[in-house]
């Protein structure tokens, strides 16, 4: 397990400018930091080779057992309604279509909380979720998380991914990591992790919320993911 392991990520894949996508350029033009490291990429739910994983500024990596306070003030944001005539994109994950199923049914329990709290049982450390009704031209305020952390020997951690593509051409995906943060050991935990004002892009990206369980015990469990942002 990563102890207190704070990253900064430099260059590229091919260590040539010309190997960047456009979304890579993109992605890159917003102060974002290529991940190359195997541990990382791997704690995040990727394989430890893969190419176009993105931090975005700001974030810090602390994959550990004491991390993941909360700040002072995490107030909810009324959203003004969209002006009229506006453009709005709502993208579809392939998530929404297939996902990581298990045939057997004995990969993930709902249990506690009457039946809506998630945990693991099987072998897959992971779960996705698309974020979905998000503006274009908005802005990201925080991610906000909250969990049931019984084992004092695991964790879990939440990420935030955005994942992107050309808007109007083919071309590879890239993914960028705009919050993250792990549990502590609380049967009622939450936690507010800013985003650092990121702005919404719908046409070209979609939002996947990940969550990583570090164990398969019902001690650890998902109660809710939550995005905080304001409309253009």
């Amino acid at each position: 397990m990563l102890k207190h392991l704070k990253i900064t990520w430099l260059g590229c894949a091919l260590a040539t400018s010309f190997c960047l996508t456009a979304t890579a350029q993109a992605a890159l033009a917003n102060g974002d930091v290529l991940v190359t490291d195997p541990a990382i990429l791997e704690a995040m739910g990727f394989e430890r080779n893969a190419d176009n994983v993105y931090m975005a500024p700001g974030v810090e990596w602390e994959d550990n057992l004491d991390s993941g306070a909360s700040p002072a003030v995490d107030p909810d944001i009324q959203a003004t309604l969209f002006p009229s005539g506006s453009t709005d994109y709502s993208p579809v994950s392939p998530k929404e279509f297939i996902g990581r199923v298990d045939t057997t049914g004995s990969q993930w329990l709902y249990s506690a909380g009457n039946g809506v709290e998630l945990s693991r049982l099987g072998t897959e450390r992971f779960a996705d979720a698309q974020v979905e009704d998000l503006p274009n031209g908005g802005v990201l305020q925080f991610l906000r998380w909250w969990w049931s952390d019984n084992d004092p020997n695991s964790m879990m951690a939440v990420f935030l991914f955005e994942i992107c593509q050309p808007a109007f051409a083919g071309g590879a995906i890239t993914f960028t990591t705009v919050a993250t943060d792990t549990s502590l050991d609380n049967p009622n935990g939450s936690a507010a992790i800013s985003t650092a004002a990121r702005p919404i892009d719908t046409q070209s990206c979609y939002y996947l919320a990940r969550i990583r369980f570090d164990a398969a015990t019902n001690l650890l469990r998902l109660q809710k993911v939550r995005l905080q942002f304001t409309h253009p």
